[in-house]
């Protein structure tokens, strides 16, 4: 096997193996083109330091990524992926060991996930001194049939966005995030680069509640890049003062029913199993359900 930076002609060859890696995880191929390229133009991602893949018979069976946050020691959350007919055990040692050699330098905790069901290469992480430590829920809602209306606190009016909302939401994202397990310290334009700089961008579906001329919450939403026939939620948040009234329900009812508006018939998303700020409770009550869980194994930075 060759451990090597990725070429640029492979990126069809990449986006395979992550798919393979997925499917046999979590019953979904849902890396899309879209996503791979988000990732591989990001502001701060160099693919020949930060990225490997594993080859052997001139085929690609692993790949691995750091993205380390800013926080000193850092912690590195690292994407891996291994084909599903490779020895999982073996890969994974290769990979492994090179996000070891990547990151010894600053130290810090690394990260990997993959499915709660996919003993194949969560065994061959916990060989590797990997411990579980979180889990993370991919939840979703059935809209057929489904017709309630939201109930906004008083004083609240709610809007679709516009390109002129993108810096006021960013720094009430970054604000909200505080309060959670992850919070986020990406720039402007890192986070732009992911919410607005895509082609899955549309601000009519960013729904803003706003109590006068205060932002009061968020909904930034889209149609799920896997699913057409789903709308997708990618960041819900509510600022601090307004908690606690219904906001953040009304919001995500509000987003549902845009989303039968617009035909679509399934609403997903993905929170923190253990979010500080009682999101899963939220979209239980909402009668979401989760369909699919992650498990987030992490050690210390080995030299």
């Amino acid at each position: 096997m060759t451990l090597r930076p990725p070429r640029e002609d492979e990126f069809d060859a990449m986006l395979e193996v992550m798919n393979a890696h997925q499917l046999a995880a979590f019953g979904e191929a849902d890396v899309t083109a879209e996503d791979l390229q988000a990732w591989l133009t990001t502001p701060y991602v160099v693919a020949d330091r930060d990225i490997r893949v594993l080859e052997r018979d001139g085929r690609l069976v692993g790949y691995a990524d750091v993205d380390p946050t800013r926080d000193e020691p850092p912690m590195w959350w690292c994407d891996v992926k291994i084909a599903s007919d490779a020895d999982a055990d073996a890969v994974a040692r290769e990979l492994v060991g090179w996000i070891d050699e990547r990151t010894h330098a600053d130290g810090g905790r690394i990260r990997i996930w993959t499915s709660e069901t996919d003993t194949r290469v969560a065994g061959a992480y916990r060989a590797l001194g990997f411990e579980p430590t979180r889990h993370s829920y991919r939840m979703e809602i059935d809209l057929v049939g489904e017709d309630r209306d939201p109930v906004w606190p008083d004083g609240i009016a709610v809007r679709s966005g516009t390109d002129a909302d993108q810096q006021a939401v960013y720094e009430a994202t970054v604000e909200v995030w505080r309060d959670t397990n992850d919070p986020i310290d990406e720039t402007f334009d890192e986070w732009a680069h992911w919410h607005a700089r895509q082609s899955s961008y549309d601000p009519s579906l960013w729904f803003l509640a706003e109590a006068g001329e205060e932002l009061a919450g968020f909904a930034v939403c889209r149609q799920d890049p896997v699913d057409p026939n789903a709308g997708y939620v990618a960041l819900l948040g509510v600022r601090r003062p307004w908690r606690r009234q219904g906001l953040g329900e009304a919001l995500l009812v509000h987003a549902f029913r845009a989303f039968r508006e617009r035909g679509l018939t399934r609403g997903t998303l993905g929170v923190d199993a253990s979010s500080k700020t009682g999101a899963t409770r939220l979209y239980e009550r909402a009668g979401m359900r989760a369909y699919r869980t992650t498990v987030f194994f992490e050690r210390e930075v080995r030299g």
